[in-house]
């Protein structure tokens, strides 16, 4: 099988999914977008916090908020404020959204026995092996190009500037250092105090970690 074919069938199984897990929705609960199932379907039975919630769906702090806000006044929803600190709020599902996600639940169980039934067993468990693998992949792809502040990564990686954080006079020290966005660099000392970092040019540069920490890169050695 080519790789032109994996990505097709990959391609066109997504897309044919989440189409009728669309019309299922429709169906079934006609006040909910897919998106907001399934932050419905993230939480699930947890109390996340607004951080845990936008890690656990790759999403901006903004982002997340925006959908939270939408499906507490929809009723599907519970806020809580953190006893221990005020700031920090944990949101959990209503009743409501108990039976959201347990419709969404049935839902992918009739639709993966309906779509698996003509399989032999032994061809299932060949498939899932393999997509396994596939799914490790990705994930590790997924990890390779996520930014990270810069010392979060290993000595030897050469990473690319995508965001520099901090007041302007942090902005005008890595300016004044040439580090600038898009630039790349690789990583050659990374300790508790210092991360050292060489140019394409071959320049070291020494950065204190503290400054280093507005530093958000991402890696480039593939």
């Amino acid at each position: 099988m080519s790789l032109d074919r994996v990505n097709i069938v990959i391609e066109d199984f997504t897309k044919l999914f989440y189409e009728t897990e669309s019309l299922a929705l429709k169906q079934g609960i006609k006040c909910l977008t897919t998106t907001e199932l399934h932050v419905i379907e993230a939480i699930g039975n947890n109390s996340l916090s607004m951080n845990e919630l936008s890690d656990k769906l790759g999403i901006t702090m903004g982002t997340a908020t925006v959908a939270i806000n939408k499906l507490s006044k929809k009723g599907f929803i519970s806020r809580k404020r953190s006893e221990n600190d005020r700031r920090k709020v944990f949101v959990s599902l209503s009743k409501k959204g108990e039976n959201a996600l347990t419709y969404h639940n049935n839902f992918h169980k009739m639709i993966i026995t309906s779509i698996t039934k003509n399989i032999e067993k032994e061809n299932m468990e060949i498939f899932t092996d393999v997509f396994d693998e596939i799914l490790k992949n990705l994930k590790n792809q997924v990890e390779f190009f996520k930014p990270d502040v810069i010392t979060n990564f290993e000595v030897g990686n050469t990473v690319e500037v995508l965001d520099i954080k901090g007041t302007p006079i942090i902005k005008n020290f890595f300016a004044g250092i040439e580090v600038k966005l898009y630039k790349e660099f690789q990583i050659i000392s990374n300790t508790a105090r210092v991360i050292s970092i060489r140019t394409q040019e071959g320049e070291v540069v020494e950065i204190n970690t503290i400054d280093a920490k507005n530093l958000i890169v991402v890696k480039k050695d593939i």
